[in-house]
């Protein structure tokens, strides 16, 4: 038996809770890990796992071998890490979830550039704005924007986001300019549906903080389709720059109420809270956080 990578294989189970979810991340059989475990088991003449069809449970022999098997687990990858540059590239699969228009906009030049630095690093990833369950999932590595909420994960910032408010010049030739986000309610605005609050607009200015309730005909759960309508004055929306900054810069659409400020937010790098991060993981983190910020 590999005793280093039974202790990996074991230390991955008791992370996820989950030998599915061990497996999918280290790329290797769920039968494999069975044995692993039970071999690993056999030779420490204690049970480790408690496990059922449905579930698996740590037992107090278990958590104190996890203890001891992070310290060396760590030291030995922070030693693979220092001279892995010099000896072999690193592979495996890398599953990863990043919204749908920043994911278009933005990730795809930096994925294709992190793929032919890395070829034996398989990367498959779901272009999804639904905030997937990191730990159920088999996702290694998210990009969320916004408010993250939970507590069981770690957070990386990459860069920031603007909220614009803005409209074709076509509209507002046949509608009028807002002057006042109370106006609003007098236009045809594009509801944005995965925002918390699709009925109202927030708007600052000198510190006062100021609601506007808006409606239209049109909606949807995609930034980049509201965009598109907007160019073709179909009404106001308020996205954020990464969507509108290029029909703003060749006059396709105006920036509207550019005295207020609207949204702001945080894309972030986000992983499950645990002790041994893959190498391949850390990798994309830190090209991510090199390219985006």
């Amino acid at each position: 038996m590999d005793k280093l990578q039974a202790m990996k294989v074991f230390c991955r189970v008791y992370e996820a809770e989950s030998f599915k979810m061990a497996s999918e991340s280290l790329d290797i059989s769920r039968p494999m890990v069975t044995r692993y475990i039970n071999a690993l088991e056999e030779e420490l003449g204690a049970k480790l796992l408690h496990r059922n069809t449905r579930n698996i449970s740590i037992t107090y022999a278990g958590k104190q071998y996890y203890r001891h098997c992070v310290p060396i687990l760590e030291a030995i990858e922070e030693a693979e890490s220092d001279l892995g540059d010099l000896t072999h590239q690193p592979k495996g699969h890398l599953r990863l979830s990043v919204p749908m228009d920043f994911g278009l906009s933005h990730m795809v030049p930096i994925l294709s550039e992190f793929s032919s630095l890395y070829p034996e690093i398989s990367l498959e990833v779901d272009f999804s704005d639904k905030r997937v369950d990191l730990t159920e999932s088999g996702i290694d590595l998210a990009v969320r924007g916004g408010d993250l909420g939970g507590d069981h994960f770690i957070a990386r910032p990459l860069c920031r986001m603007q909220g614009y408010v803005c409209a074709s010049p076509k509209y507002l030739e046949r509608k009028g300019v807002p002057k006042f986000p109370n106006e609003l309610s007098q236009h045809d605005c594009l509801v944005y549906t995965n925002a918390p609050n699709t009925g109202r607009w927030v708007f600052t200015k000198d510190g006062v903080t100021e609601e506007a309730s808006i409606s239209g005909t049109l909606s949807a759960n995609n930034g980049g389709a509201l965009t598109r309508l907007a160019v073709e004055g179909a009404g106001i929306i308020m996205q954020p720059d990464f969507l509108v900054e290029k029909y703003l810069k060749t006059g396709e659409l105006v920036h509207l109420l550019d005295d207020y400020e609207t949204f702001s937010g945080q894309f972030y790098a986000v992983y499950a809270d645990r002790k041994l991060l893959p190498k391949k993981v850390r990798l994309l983190i830190d090209f991510l956080i090199k390219k985006l910020q």
